[in-house]
């Protein structure tokens, strides 16, 4: 009597697998939710929060800290505090702690060597561990940066076939939401185009474009909703552009560095009594045409120092391909940092127009 009073009860009262699914899924987003209220300032800040505001939250939650990864994850024993968990720069899921698993779904992989996760590490160099103690494969941070100074006896770029009759520039951008002072919301990404990489790609497409030379600007967002996949999306984006636009011949992928490599401050340089944002440009050695895209640098920086004596940028040497194979006058362009405004990268993006068409037409 007393099993069919309780199978009676179960079939009448009991919850279905269904519903159970359904409570779970709602309690831990009422907790989530809780949870970023507090986060952000109790409940009375989540209450006047609106629109813009609460997209702003999850942003901040989203993109890693002034778009580092590697520091979140080493900090709570990632690389070195997990022995054992590295094997040939990849991290062995069963070996890392809970803590790091959390932060690598949030935070993009530091340490795997292909574009689908290389996170925008650009500032320092990741020297392999056989470089100290022979044996290969795992990767650590090195706070000096990767610097290939100007060489003046660099071998010159192949001649590009220019048409200045067709589009000769693509610029677009891999981390689209990379944004400069003021606008800091969100560790420094915003969804809004102003005060990001891509205002600053308006003005060098319009200075480009004042001296005869076709540019192509695409603001397409690829470090959203996903950061992770940010080099995957820009993949498509840069490859269909090139399928359409076949006469383009310079390719662009404008950033903007952290602070964070340059000692907490913004680089500048004075040029014309103005203060301008530094560049530096990176180049990935995983491409098997980095012999191409170290001639093209130089040729760049040579030409900056050229026209605006200490303009000139770093020359960074990284271990991803950053998409770069695409094309061997390929530039994966940083200019400023997050503590750098935006008006001072603006101004890099007119003079740095100055120092490419003089390229350009160099090689066409």
């Amino acid at each position: 009597m007393r099993r069919r009073l309780y199978n009676g009860f179960s079939r009448r009262r009991g919850l279905s697998g269904g519903k159970v699914a359904f409570l779970t899924l709602l309690f831990w987003a009422v907790s989530g939710l809780i949870m970023i209220t507090f986060l952000h300032g109790g409940p009375g800040h989540l209450i006047e929060a609106k629109g813009e505001d609460v997209a702003k939250m999850y942003i901040g939650n989203v993109f890693p800290t002034i778009s580092r990864s590697s520091e979140a994850r080493e900090s709570i024993g990632g690389q070195s505090g997990i022995p054992g968990a590295y094997e040939n720069g990849k991290l062995d899921n069963d070996k890392k702690g809970l803590l790091t698993a959390m932060v690598d779904s949030m935070f993009p992989a530091a340490d795997v060597l292909n574009d689908d996760l290389a996170e925008e590490d650009h500032g320092t160099v990741l020297e392999t561990d056989s470089d100290k103690t022979g044996e290969s494969g795992i990767t650590t941070p090195n706070k000096t940066p990767a610097v290939e100074t100007q060489n003046q006896d660099s071998p010159e770029p192949a001649a590009a076939d220019i048409d200045y009759t067709k589009p000769v520039v693509i610029i677009y951008h891999t981390h689209a939401t990379e944004s400069y002072q003021p606008v800091s919301d969100g560790n420094f990404h915003s969804l809004k185009e102003a005060g990001t990489v891509r205002e600053v790609g308006d003005v060098l497409t319009a200075a480009l474009e004042a001296k005869g030379i076709q540019v192509i600007h695409d603001k397409t967002i690829h470090d959203s909703p996903s950061y992770n996949e940010s080099y995957t999306r820009s993949l498509e984006t840069v490859q269909k552009l090139m399928a359409k636009y076949t006469s383009a011949k310079i390719i662009i992928d404008l950033h903007r560095d952290a602070a964070s490599y340059s000692g907490n401050v913004g680089k500048t340089v004075a040029i014309n009594k103005q203060t301008v944002a530094k560049y530096n440009l990176v180049v990935g050695s995983g491409n098997a045409n980095v012999e191409a895209l170290k001639v093209f640098a130089n040729k760049v920086n040579n030409k900056a120092e050229a026209l605006y004596p200490g303009f000139g940028g770093n020359i960074i040497e990284k271990q991803h391909r950053f998409n770069e194979y695409v094309s061997d006058y390929d530039l994966l362009l940083e200019i400023g940092n997050n503590q750098n405004t935006i008006d001072q990268a603006k101004l890099t993006g007119k003079y740095f127009a100055d120092v490419l068409a003089a390229v350009i037409k160099d090689i066409e």
